[in-house]
Parts: structure tokens; sequence; C-alpha cells
């Protein structure tokens, strides 16, 4: 985009006038991860740098025309968006978004890396802006650099995250919230306490009741705050626990997947500050538990970690 500069300004203040609003942060960002040309000659750009009156400014912004790409055996992973400074995959149920060294099995971060790494034919390094549990599978956020990792976490409350799950019961309330403390035991279980006290940490979930599937039931949930096991903590709460989560009080006769996805996305990207909102639909199979049988599923590649 070329812009003409209508006034003697700034760098800064020219970014901030063609973006109303935008904050001082992001505009600074702009023009720190931007292509600019001044007069048809690519610049070294400072927030502080002078422009006059008449000349020419181009500002190339990061990529964001990536499309989404569906796994086959090139793409083993749903990419919902891709530029140069962030990444939106989705992680399959089973894997760890990334791991603690006291853990086994592979991570998707590890994998995803890897993967990018031999597809564009050079080292990719990415990071890790958030987790979703081994047994949750969707829309998971990876920065391509520590700054937008560090701009993504300070930002986190300005994210919104929307998940899906079926539960066995249906609860009392059509929408409601959930409000109470959570406590990490031993077993690695969060359980819930009604009292402040130093190891408690406050969760805050909100759902919404979407449709009766055969025996179960669709819910819609919303993150306001983003504490371990959450939302499987809160549906076992109100008794409705989500199917196949014997941790938290599901039905355990089968193994079943449990059925919880993060499905929606939306955030100001951190460069260029332009709203991104990202969804995600699991396959028919998460909205049909199997009822007489365990359930194996699979992960749908075979990377291995170095």
């Amino acid at each position: 985009m070329t812009s003409i500069v209508k006034e003697n300004t700034t760098l800064l203040g020219f970014i901030c006038k063609l973006n109303p609003g935008i904050s001082n942060q992001k505009a600074k960002n702009i023009i720190k991860f931007s292509e600019i040309i001044c007069d048809g000659k690519k610049i070294k750009a400072i927030p502080s740098m002078p422009l006059l009156q008449g000349q020419k400014v181009e500002i190339n912004k990061p990529d964001d025309s990536a499309k989404s790409l569906h796994p086959n055996k090139q793409n083993p992973f749903i990419i919902k968006y891709e530029d140069n400074n962030l990444i939106v995959a989705v992680k399959p149920v089973g894997l760890l978004t990334s791991k603690e060294s006291f853990q086994k099995g592979i991570s998707f971060f590890k994998v995803l890396e890897k993967y990018l790494s031999e597809r564009d034919k050079k080292k990719t390094k990415i990071y890790v802006v958030h987790r979703l549990d081994r047994e949750v599978e969707g829309l998971v956020i990876f920065a391509k650099s520590e700054e937008v990792k560090r701009i993504f976490q300070e930002n986190w409350k300005n994210v919104t995250k929307k998940y899906i799950c079926i539960t066995e019961n249906k609860p009392a309330k059509e929408h409601d919230f959930v409000e109470n403390w959570l406590i990490e035991t031993k077993e690695q279980k969060s359980v819930i306490t009604h009292q402040q006290t130093y190891a408690a940490k406050f969760a805050k979930t909100e759902y919404k009741f979407l449709k009766t599937i055969g025996k179960y039931h669709l819910l819609e949930v919303k993150l306001h705050t983003g504490r371990k096991n959450q939302i499987r903590a809160h549906m076992e709460f109100i008794n409705c626990p989500i199917v196949g989560d014997r941790k938290y009080g599901a039905d355990c006769t089968f193994n079943r997947q449990i059925r919880l996805a993060s499905f929606f996305l939306e955030f100001d990207h951190p460069i260029s500050g332009e709203k991104i909102t990202l969804e995600y639909t699991p396959k028919n199979q998460f909205f049909k538990p199997k009822e007489n049988a365990h359930e194996h599923y699979k992960i749908s590649f075979h990377f291995e970690e170095n």
C-alpha cells in the first residue's frame, strides 16, 4: 500500500494517522516487521524517522494470505493460518502440545517444527504461545519469534477462545457462568474449591447449550481464564462430565476419545493489528461417540522427534 505524506511528521505519526485508533506499540511493531519503501527506496525504518509532505511511502505488511492447508501426504496437519510471524494449526487428539522433561510421548510442537523445517528446506524455529491438553484437539497458536510470543502472551486476555464439548448430561441452565477456584493435586488433576487460598487459582468458564445429539448434549464453552483442565473440571462440577473424560467423572465402561475441541480463536494480529478470526470443525466421528465398544483413534501422521 502506497500513501502520500500530507504533512511533515514522523514515520510513527504517519502510520498512526493511516490506522486510526491503533496503539503506538502496534504502530511500532508494523515499522519493525514490515518492509517500508520511501520514494522508491527501501529504508531501514525507525519510529522517529522524519517524513516530509509529498513523500511517497509504501508499507508492505507481513504476508497474511496463507491458505488453509488440509492433511495429505505432503501436509500432515491442518494449517488454518500462517505468515512470517505466526502459525495456527490444528493439534490432533492424543498429542501433547509441548512436553516437560518428565512427560512421555511426542509433542505437536516438535513434530510441527520439524515439518516446517522440512517443508521450507531450512531450519525453522517456533515458540509455544499456549497449550491444549493431550486429550483435546483443535486450534493452537505458535509464534515464529520470541518477540511475537511475548506480544501474544502480554495480550492473552484479549484473545477470544471458544470450545465445543459433548456432555453426558444437559446442564440445568442453557446459558451460565461457572466461577470458583481450582487447585492442582499431586495426581495432576484440577479440583474445585470455593475458597481462595495461596495454591488456588480463580477460574471462570461461560457455557451455552446448543443442541441434543442422541443421548448426549453439545455445548459451546468460552474461557474467561485459562487454568489447567478448567473446562473439564467445571463440566464435572455442574454434573455434565464430557463424554470420554473418565478423569473428570465420565462413564468409564468404554475408552472413548474426550469430546472437547478448541474450535474458535479471534485475536488482533500482533504485528499488523488486523483482526484474525479462525474456526475449526472436528470430523463427523467426534459427534458420534461409540456406544458399545472401545474407540481406537489414531494419529494421522508418523513423524518422530529427533
